[in-house]
């Protein structure tokens, strides 16, 4: 079975009974919109929201990438 959708496997076949991650958004000064959870070392981008088509296409911003923080 080929299932299309948006959404990354792991939130389809996340486990219902576990607690959610908590989410936030990161707007950066370029205009892009990154959604993700805070981990141990930094920021994990989970979503990239922009309306510049070549934001999607950054290695820098890529979905499951952390961004660190001091």
């Amino acid at each position: 079975m080929v299932l299309y959708t948006p959404y990354d496997v792991s939130i389809i076949m996340q486990d219902l009974t576990q607690p959610e991650v908590e989410q936030r958004e990161v707007k950066l000064a370029n205009g892009i919109v990154l959604v993700g959870s805070d981990v141990k070392n930094g920021f994990k981008i989970e979503r990239v929201i922009s309306g510049n088509c070549n934001a999607y296409l950054l290695p820098d911003y890529q979905p499951g990438k952390v961004i660190k923080t001091d």
